[in-house]
């Protein structure tokens, strides 16, 4: 009984483990992140002095990988299966990074169906998925371009930035955008049977412009309300 107590432990173990590593933000221009099935959050904060990347390994057998490394000012940390195309990967895993508030690092990401939360972003985001959700709240200061298939997409502007674009294309998820009342705004917007709602209307001297190409998705733009609460709940 002993032994076979201790079999089954360590089969929990390789299926449930934790990994973290840190690493000197100096240097670190740009972030590339995979991870085919499960969470990917990344958030910027005051209370870390070091970017940290951590993974929640949910379900890896031993054709999953988690490779991690930096070189030439670039973290790269991916989650990949042998033998497997990355969107017919079995292996989950919930994926995060951590990064100092006032640094400036330039992400992408990459999913299949993890769902991608992005807090605080200081720097050009570029994100693709096929159906997991894209959540990207607070403080955004640089643009956002974005791919997905049926992935509904969240973005909330804590603030207006001096300038930005957000160019988006999907086929038939649905998108709200949230924004500060007085941001001045720019929209394109083309579908084939997608509606666009704007609550803020269109100004001249914008700061702010978006660009979405879709088949069937909606297209909403609204005033931000309360989005602490969102990050919260998020």
């Amino acid at each position: 009984m002993k032994i076979l107590f201790l079999c089954i432990c360590s089969l929990i173990n390789l299926a449930y483990s934790k990994e973290s590593k840190e690493f000197d933000a100096s240097n670190i221009k740009s972030i590339e992140i995979s991870n085919p099935k499960g969470e990917i959050l990344v958030t910027s904060s005051q209370s870390v002095k070091k970017i940290i990347v951590s993974i929640e390994k949910v379900k890896f057998d031993k054709q999953c990988h988690f490779n991690l490394s930096s070189d030439l000012g670039i973290i790269s940390a991916k989650v990949e299966q042998e033998n497997a195309l990355f969107e017919k990967s079995t292996c989950i895993s919930k994926l995060k990074v951590e990064i100092p508030l006032e640094k400036l690092i330039d992400l992408e990401v990459s999913s299949g169906s993890s769902n991608i939360k992005l807090i605080n972003s200081q720097g050009k985001i570029d994100f693709i998925t096929a159906t997991g959700s894209v959540v990207i709240t607070g403080d955004i200061l640089k643009n956002i371009d974005g791919k997905t298939a049926t992935s509904k997409v969240h973005i909330s502007y804590k603030k207006c930035p001096s300038r930005a674009d957000i160019n988006l294309v999907t086929a038939t998820g649905d998108t709200e955008i949230q924004l500060p009342a007085d941001c001045k705004i720019k929209v394109s917007h083309k579908s084939a049977t997608g509606e666009l709602f704007n609550e803020l209307g269109e100004n001249e001297n914008y700061l702010i412009h978006i660009n979405s190409r879709s088949a069937a998705g909606n297209l909403k733009i609204k005033k931000s309300k309360n989005l602490k609460n969102k990050i919260n709940q998020s």
